[in-house]
This record gives structure tokens, C-alpha cells and sequence, in this order.
């Protein structure tokens, strides 16, 4: 019983060392061919809108395997990068930025 115990506790300690980001989680991103669609099911909810929508935002965090999306309800911690995305009237990505967040 403690084997099995043992055991159990070191694959999971095992998997909550797995890195959560990805090296190719911004490579669909093309501006003036991306569509808003394809940016809400590749990354989710965004965190913020503004202009009626026209501009939204991801908070990304980083680790060794690359980047990932934190959820909003986590706030900011973890949070590395913020990428704002600006659609155009017919919902394709005019343009987009990588913006660093600071520290407490």
C-alpha cells in the first residue's frame, strides 16, 4: 500500500512539473489574414475588450515550454505579456502587439 502511495505522489509531482506553455501557441497570428474567430478558438476568452470589441486582450505567462494563456479570474499573477489584437469592421486582425507587463 505505501509503494502504490509513493508511486501515486510521484507521477503526480511529476506532472505539475510539465511545462504549460507552448512554442507555437502565437504562430497562426498573421495580420491582415487572421480571423477573430480563429484567435477566440486558438486562445480562448480574452481578458479585456475595448472599443466595442474592436481591440481585445490575452495575459500570457511564459515558462520553458514557451508561452500560455493565464485566465482572467487568476488576475495577473504569472501574467509576462499582454497581446493586444485589433480587428478590422469585417473581424480580421489589422495588427497586433506584444506588450511587456511589469512586476509588482
Amino acid at each position: 500500500m505505501k509503494r502504490s502511495a509513493i508511486y501515486l505522489l510521484l507521477v503526480l509531482l511529476a506532472a505539475c512539473a510539465q511545462p504549460l506553455g507552448r512554442a507555437d501557441l502565437l504562430n497562426f497570428i498573421k495580420d491582415g489574414k487572421t480571423t477573430r474567430e480563429q484567435a477566440y478558438l486558438n486562445l480562448g476568452e480574452p481578458s479585456a475588450f475595448f472599443e466595442g470589441g474592436r481591440i481585445v486582450c490575452f495575459r500570457l505567462g511564459r515558462d520553458e515550454g514557451g508561452d500560455f494563456i493565464v485566465a482572467k479570474k487568476a488576475g495577473f499573477a504569472g501574467v509576462t505579456t499582454s497581446l493586444i489584437m485589433v480587428f478590422d469592421e469585417g473581424d480580421i486582425l489589422s495588427k497586433h502587439s506584444l506588450v511587456q507587463v511589469k512586476g509588482p
